[in-house]
């Protein structure tokens, strides 16, 4: 009887296991659930929306908001994936009391983990120190070999300015470590008797910290550590800040020059012009805050896709005191690999791109805090890796700004100094750029102003026109008369704002310390139609007439530009994906895909009767690097799928 029982409860037991494994089999999971990431504190948007749902309600700009955290935003909002510079940093550079030095960065049980190693007198390094030629040439001019002893596990780098590429081996044989450090010289004390009152300055110092792809709702979306510290300054959000052109070039160039890339890339433009073709002839706001007595500064933390070498010719000369581009280039070309988990992440040892341009920065911050309080400096760096390709990277680089704001406060340089917080646009690739909420962030990106307190005593007027201009259409032209006015601050006392208000004319290039005229348009401040916010989307059938024609007059175009490249096919239109009405009527904006190769692909296109004309360019919002290697011209690696 007991032996019965127990083969009949083993029979359930196996029926019961069976029915398991075919629910399991058969029946379909539910869609998982993206993980949300929120802010700790939610992005507080409402006060700066006015009761017909506007960031900017002027005569000639309705600019609709937008929700950071949206339905379709959250959905995207998933939880930070696994990602690593895999390789050890074996060395770590270090400056004590002027004197620099390589230092063993592992323990003696870490060696031996990593590497096998029990005795440090089994590693063997050598130390190049580079010169720059240009921005895509360096040169070796010295090189040191060194070891460690049990008591001596670091090395003495000389000079005291120098940028190296450094090896180390195991017994003179398998590498152990490659890398490339900058050591910068110890900064100059501030100059005797030159100290005043800062209420009495007569300049500012200028910091601007870009970042690449952040839309003004992925900033309130993500840095939430950063906008709590923010919070803690007097500080101007522009709500109004339109993109001015596709990518980085475009929209950083009239920052830094005043001029739109047509005009210094033209025959008769500053690097159209030049022979050799490169930017030494440009009169950038390096050059006019060098004549201006600054000390200068520029880092990026791309060596490929920098500014003004992203397939185009960089500088001859080194544009600024202190450069990060060498150091750069050096790691992209000897010491790059890509990041596991996330392989549009370089690295180099143990540390990512944006981890270089972190330590640039920090390691200038002594030569901020002493020149703030004598010459002034002028500060541009601009951080792309990471952010430009991944959507959930911005809670990366939140913590990293919130640190460096912090260590900016502990140098004292909010007393005197202006910060732009900015980018250039907003993610431009991707499955969130794809939706509508995404196509319409692209050419919305972020700026933050910060500045000192006593600017807000001491400039009445120019501050309150620089918070009124938050809600008014802006670009990065206005930037660029903005960070002149702060070379001579006697520009912003109230007798010279009200006489030169008096002069403002309704062009592309306001200071923001002017009011920005109520009357100002998409057309009068240079914004191409494509990227103008100005207008609500209705959207329509993509079946229509007026969208099938667009859409056709897109592909005809980028196959018109194809023809002086036969290494690429003519595209086809695959379908439309979305199409949408914008003010005046007969404007319409598509996105739709082509083939072969499945381009998505967003353009705006005016019909005026039988004639359709583009407004601005045709944008491309997916990755096509694989698609396009057998050509190298940037504008049209985007349209080409090669044969």
């Amino acid at each position: 009887m007991k032996k019965s029982w127990v083969k009949y409860a083993s029979m359930c037991l196996n029926i019961l296991l069976l029915s398991c494994i075919l629910l399991v089999l058969y029946v379909e999971p539910p869609e998982p659930t993206p993980v949300e990431i929120r802010p700790r504190k939610p992005p507080e948007i409402m006060s700066n929306i006015n009761s017909k749902g506007l960031l900017v309600n002027t005569s000639q700009c309705k600019m609709p908001a937008m929700d950071p955290l949206s339905p379709t935003a959250q959905y995207f909002m998933k939880a930070l994936p696994s990602y690593s510079c895999y390789l050890t940093q074996l060395l770590k550079p270090r400056t004590i009391r002027g004197r620099n030095f390589l230092y063993l960065a592992l323990s003696k049980n870490k060696l031996w983990k990593y590497y096998g190693i029990r005795r440090v007198s089994e590693i063997f390094c050598v130390y190049t120190v580079l010169e720059r030629i240009d921005d895509f040439n360096n040169r070796y001019v010295a090189q040191t070999v060194f070891g460690f002893t049990r008591l001596r596990k670091y090395q003495e780098i000389e000079p005291s300015n120098a940028t190296l590429r450094v090896w180390c081996w195991r017994d003179r044989g398998r590498l152990l470590f490659l890398d490339v450090f900058i050591f910068l010289p110890e900064p100059i004390p501030p100059r005797k008797g030159e100290k005043v009152r800062l209420e009495h300055l007569k300049r500012l110092s200028v910091l601007i910290l870009g970042i690449d792809s952040i839309s003004h709702m992925h900033y309130r979306r993500y840095f939430s550590k950063t906008m709590n510290f923010v919070d803690k300054f007097p500080h101007t959000e522009m709500w109004g800040y339109n993109r001015v052109g596709e990518n980085s070039y475009p929209n950083v160039l009239p920052l830094l020059s005043g001029q739109n890339d047509t005009i210094l890339n033209g025959p008769t433009g500053c690097y159209g012009a030049s022979n050799p073709k490169c930017f030494d002839r440009c009169y950038l706001l390096f050059d006019f805050f060098k004549a201006a007595g600054y000390v200068t500064m520029f880092g990026e933390d791309s060596a490929l896709a920098g500014t003004f070498v992203y397939n185009l010719s960089g500088f001859q000369r080194q544009p600024t005191d202190f450069y990060l581009r060498p150091a750069m280039y050096e790691i992209d070309q000897e010491t790059n690999y890509p990041a596991q988990g996330a392989s549009y992440i370089s690295c180099t040892a143990g540390r990512s791109y944006s981890q270089v341009l972190d330590d640039f920065k920090h390691r200038l911050l002594p030569h901020m805090e002493a020149r703030s309080q004598d010459t002034g400096f002028f500060g541009f760096f601009w951080q792309s890796h990471g952010v430009h390709d991944y959507f959930w990277y911005a809670q990366v680089a939140d913590v990293a700004y919130e640190a460096y704001l912090k260590e900016l406060q502990r140098h004292q340089l909010f007393r005197n100094t202006f910060v732009l917080l900015m980018s250039d646009h907003g993610l431009r690739f991707g499955p969130f750029t794809d939706t509508f909420q995404g196509m319409r962030e692209i050419s919305l990106p972020t700026v933050i102003a910060i500045y000192p307190r006593w600017m807000v005593r001491r400039f009445p007027l120019a501050i309150k026109n620089l918070k009124t201009n938050a809600h008014r259409l802006m670009t990065t032209h206005d930037l660029h008369e903005t960070l002149k006015d702060l070379a001579n601050l006697e520009n912003l006392n109230d007798e010279h704002i009200r006489s030169r208000t008096w002069q403002l004319r309704n062009d592309r290039n306001v200071s923001l310390f002017l009011p920005i005229p109520e009357e100002r348009s998409c057309s009068s401040a240079e914004i191409p139609e494509h990227y103008c916010q100005c207008y609500n989307y209705v959207k329509i059938p993509f079946n229509l007439d007026i969208v099938q024609r667009a859409a056709r007059f897109v592909v005809d175009s980028i196959n018109e530009l194809l023809v002086a490249y036969p290494k690429c096919q003519r595209l086809q239109l695959s379908h439309v994906e979305d199409a949408y009405k914008r003010d005046p009527k007969q404007t319409v904006t598509v996105r739709l895909v082509t083939e072969p190769g499945g381009g998505h692909y967003d353009a705006t296109v005016h019909h005026d009767h039988n004639i359709s004309t583009l407004q601005g360019r045709i944008t491309r919002t997916d990755q096509y690097k694989e698609q396009s290697l057998c050509i190298e011209k940037s504008i049209i690696q985007q349209y080409c799928y090669c044969l």
